[in-house]
């Protein structure tokens, strides 16, 4: 069986770092995987210094189409890991005449336009993140034998990065004092992550504590206005926004709290890192993530863009010890039990059999 990997975003995100855990999930089962990506990109660079094939599959226009065309024909299987790449493999499907399959990982639905209708009558098999996604493409009319649900995983964390040094040693790097309690958020600065909420549970956290630090680690489009809102909630100097840092989850450990703000997510996977790290875990019930995070069991959740229920779930972790350390434990136990790579990529082997044998 050979799969490829379709995968060709300029950035790094989620859906870039699954594609990669599944595709050495899948080389470490001795399948034939390869990526197809952007040359240059995140996402090739990492493939390549993982040992990973990757094909340049370059943009997203009439080259990346001819260059999807041209390759096909020597897999069994193209697997779509984005909305683009699923696109492709509709656009070309006549010339390379394979099965496909695309992991639906965002948490809005497609418009209603004749293209996204044909691309999913398309796809052999539609796989989601989480139920809300399926629940959502279900009634947008993608019938319920196509939807399979696979949630996100994570790797186990290197022990090291639990050690009081790796901690003291990120603090530095980040200028947190180390006395400080340190509320740490991982996202891109877009619209759907929803920083501007954090910023404002950050003023409230602040005004009740002199003690606590926040530190926003991404890059997106949104930075000029939600550093704007920084500068006007007098936050400059308690919230530090420093951008894209590479395997940002490295820094987890170093969070007293991992504070998620999102008004729309696929699932969160980073909160599942943040699971494996130990971090409580204080968010909004935005899409996926009340999937992920259970209120009083394996963190704390808040209504979707108030700042203050948010800022009161942050409290409570920073002044309840044993309360924290119950649900970080918990949640930590759970994304072991139930989110490794090496079921989800047993799950993704079913579907592939499946869809090559002409079964549901």
């Amino acid at each position: 069986m050979r799969i490829l990997h379709l995968n060709n975003e300029k950035t790094w995100r989620g859906g870039e770092r699954q594609t990669l855990l599944l595709a050495g999930g899948l080389r470490n089962r001795g399948l034939g995987s390869v990526i197809g990506c952007r040359p240059g990109a995140p996402l090739f660079q990492q493939a390549q210094a993982g040992g990973l094939p990757a094909l340049p599959i370059p943009g997203h226009n009439a080259s990346a189409a001819l260059a999807l065309g041209r390759v096909a024909g020597s897999f069994d299987l193209i697997h779509c890991h984005t909305g683009r790449g699923h696109s492709l493999a509709a656009l070309t499907a006549a010339w390379h005449r394979k099965p496909f399959l695309v992991t639906r990982r965002v948490d809005f639905l497609p418009s209603r336009g004749w293209f996204n209708r044909y691309k999913f009558r398309r796809a052999a098999r539609v796989v989601c993140i989480s139920r809300f996604i399926a629940d959502q493409l279900a009634a947008w009319d993608v019938p319920r034998e196509k939807l399979t649900v696979i949630p996100s995983a994570v790797p186990p964390p290197d022990p090291a990065l639990r050690s009081p040094a790796h901690r003291t040693a990120v603090r530095a790097r980040l200028s947190i004092p180390p006395e400080a309690k340190l509320v740490g958020n991982i996202a891109a600065l877009v619209g759907h992550k929803d920083q501007a909420t954090l910023l404002r549970a950050a003023r409230t956290v602040l005004n009740r504590r002199s003690d606590v630090w926040f530190v926003i680690l991404g890059e997106g489009e949104l930075r000029a206005p939600l550093e704007q809102l920084r500068r006007e909630l007098r936050l400059d100097d308690r919230v530090l926004m420093p951008g894209f840092v590479p395997e940002a989850e490295t820094c987890l450990p170093a969070f007293d709290v991992f504070a998620m703000s999102s008004c729309m997510e696929g699932l969160g996977s980073i909160v599942l890192d943040a699971f494996a790290a130990g971090v409580p875990v204080a968010a909004t019930a935005g899409g996926g993530l009340p999937e992920l995070v259970r209120d009083a069991e394996t963190g704390l959740l808040a209504p979707v863009g108030d700042a203050d229920k948010l800022a009161e779930a942050i409290l409570q972790l920073l002044e309840e010890p044993s309360l924290a350390a119950r649900v970080g434990a918990a949640a930590r136990a759970w994304v072991q039990a139930e989110h490794s790579v090496e079921q989800m990529t047993d799950s993704y082997l079913t579907v592939y059999r499946q869809v090559l044998a002409g079964t549901s």
